[in-house]
């Protein structure tokens, strides 16, 4: 059985974005390059791993497409099954993506309902005996693997796409464990629902976290429709990503970076399909 690993990806250095921007120490940390081509893999390999140790029986979460598909890939030949909970309004083609690895698929209409984890676990019960967890948020610290692999440069700035918050609230725990001094910037739409679908959330658990960050001196900025969509047709052609990963570069422009500033942004990944 192919073991697959997460984490080490790439930090690369895109000549067009730098002179774009005029930010010659911009880097990319390309999490396309995990091994189902997001920056979930992290938190879906850690997941599973935690799950064959505590004899868990099924895993359930709310997704748009990226998180089920990576968390049914590590859970691919062990006993673990997993449960997707998705909107009735989810392309047909990530449906059926889903379907095809073996994922069970429960459609809810999630902009009228806000399902709490003990509703998720009823849901994709099928007997009482069953250990359930609901994995769709609660694994942050998936994500501090990505500054021990960017410390070296350490930057002034760190930008990534906000959608639950669970990715920023792991990075600003990296960020602090390892003393760096790197401002963190998220990035989300101003609208939902969104072009950038992936960053929509009707609800996250992270809230209070993301407000205490916030007031430390770190940042989120709001993208429009046309500046996300502006900017995943330009990036689209340069690293492999989809809109809700390319809002890092639609924030660009709106930031006052200097020209010798240290820049990280994350490509948080390609699309499903």
């Amino acid at each position: 059985m192919a073991k697959f690993k997460s984490g080490k990806t790439p930090l690369v250095k895109i000549d067009e974005f730098c002179g774009k921007f005029n930010l010659p120490n911009l880097l990319v940390k390309d999490e396309s390059k995990n091994p189902f081509g997001t920056w979930k893999d992290r938190r879906s390999e850690m997941i599973v791993k935690k799950a064959k140790h505590e004899f868990v029986d099924k895993l359930c979460l709310i997704t748009s497409g990226n998180a089920g598909f990576s968390l049914a890939k590590f859970a691919n030949k062990s006993h673990i099954k997993i449960v997707s909970i998705v909107d009735i309004n989810l392309p047909l083609s990530i449906k059926q993506a889903l379907k095809e690895i073996y994922t069970k698929i429960i459609e809810v209409n999630l902009s009228e309902k806000i399902l709490t984890p003990e509703e998720m676990i009823a849901l994709a019960r099928e007997n009482n005996k069953e250990v359930i967890w609901d994995a769709t948020n609660g694994f942050h610290e998936a994500y501090e693997t990505i500054i021990k692999e960017i410390k070296s440069e350490s930057p002034d700035y760190l930008v990534c796409p906000v959608g639950s918050g669970e990715g920023f609230v792991g990075l600003f725990n990296g960020l602090e464990k390892v003393k760096l001094k790197t401002k963190l910037i998220g990035v989300t739409p101003e609208s939902s629902p969104s072009f950038a679908d992936k960053l929509h959330t009707p609800w996250t658990p992270y809230s209070a976290k993301i407000k205490s960050i916030l007031e430390t001196g770190h940042e989120i900025i709001k993208l429009s429709e046309d500046e996300i969509r502006s900017a995943f047709a330009y990036a689209k052609d340069l690293m492999n990503c989809e809109p809700s990963s390319a809002v890092v570069i639609g924030a660009l422009s709106k930031l006052n970076f200097k020209e010798n500033d240290k820049i990280v942004i994350i490509n948080s990944g390609k699309g499903l399909v």
